[in-house]
């Protein structure tokens, strides 16, 4: 059986803790400890886990730990919202903060251009799906 690369989940998840990313940099701390990670970037490495480690006053050795010994989102996710003394107003900030980084990230460079691309291909695809089901006859326009 094939296995599929590792791929966390995204930016904008709100799974755990119900902050923006939190999700993702749990994937990534579970990924890194276990070997796992490929070619993705954790912890200091990555801007946005610094980012999101910032806003959390948790260093990435004890948020890795906690990811690693809770196995379950929503155990880790009361974990983190024990240890972060972040109010929901301050959260809800960051999320909006992240959100709009994301969304302006998007509308430059290769991720628009990756997106743009992706969203043609998907469109076509399912263009081909719906078509194939019809005839090829003459009153079908070529």
């Amino acid at each position: 059986m094939k296995q599929h690369p590792f791929r966390p989940r995204d930016l904008l998840s709100k799974e755990v803790a119900g902050i923006c990313g939190v999700a993702r940099l749990t994937d990534k701390a579970r990924a890194a400890y276990a070997g796992e990670i490929g070619k993705y970037k954790y912890g200091a490495d990555s801007e946005q886990d610094t980012g999101i480690l910032s806003f959390l006053g948790i260093s990435e050795a004890a948020f890795q730990e906690a990811a690693v010994r809770i196995d379950n989102d929503i155990k880790l996710g009361a974990w983190i919202l024990d240890n972060c003394g972040k109010s929901s107003k301050e959260i809800s900030a960051f999320n909006r903060k992240v959100k709009l980084w994301w969304q302006n990230k998007m509308l430059r460079g290769t991720y628009r251009d990756t997106y743009s691309k992706r969203r043609r291909q998907l469109a076509q695809a399912k263009e081909n799906r719906h078509l194939s089901g019809f005839p090829h006859n003459s009153w079908f326009p070529h």
